[in-house]
C-alpha cells in the first residue's frame, strides 16, 4: 500500500517496475478501502507490505497493519530496513534514507504475531504499541 501523495507516485512507479502490484491509499485518503482490498488479497494467499508509521509522525505505528492482519487472520511480521551509505532527507516527516548505488542493505525480520479480532480499543492499542516498540527496538549492528 502506497500513499496517494506525489512522493508516493515515485515509489509506486519503482514498485511497478520491479513487478509489485500496487494498492494506493493512506490515513488521509482511501486508506480503509485499500486495507479492505489488501485483506482480500491476503485471504487469497498474497503477501503485503505496509509502512507502519506511514504519514507520520516517524516511528509511531498506526493501527492499519494490525487491523489488516487481524481482519485477514494472518500473522504480522515486523520488518525494518536500513542502508549505508544513503542520502538523507532531513526535512521529510520520516527523515527518509535513500540508498546509493552499491550500498549495503540490512533487513531485520521480527517474530510473527497473530491477532484475534479486536473487541475493544484498549486491545487494539496494546497491539499497536507492541508493533511500535518492536520496530523501534530493532538495532543496526
Amino acid at each position: 500500500m502506497i500513499s496517494r501523495d506525489p512522493r508516493g507516485d515515485y515509489i509506486a512507479l519503482l514498485c511497478r517496475m520491479i513487478g509489485f502490484e500496487i494498492v494506493r491509499g493512506d490515513s488521509e485518503e482511501g486508506g480503509w478501502e485499500a486495507l479492505v482490498h489488501l485483506a482480500g488479497e491476503l485471504i487469497n494467499g498474497a503477501s503485503v507490505i505496509i509502512t507502519a508509521d506511514g504519514g507520520g509522525p516517524a516511528r509511531q505505528a498506526k493501527v492499519g497493519a494490525i487491523a489488516l492482519a487481524s481482519a485477514a487472520g494472518v500473522p504480522l511480521f515486523p520488518l525494518a530496513a536500513d542502508c549505508h551509505p544513503a542520502l538523507e532527507e532531513p526535512h521529510k516527516w520520516d527523515a527518509a534514507r535513500n540508498p546509493l548505488p552499491f550500498c549495503s542493505l540490512k533487513i531485520l525480520l521480527g517474530s510473527p504475531r497473530k491477532f484475534a479480532p479486536f473487541h475493544d480499543l484498549s486491545s487494539l492499542e496494546e497491539a499497536r504499541a507492541w508493533l511500535e516498540k518492536t520496530l523501534n527496538d530493532f538495532k543496526p549492528e
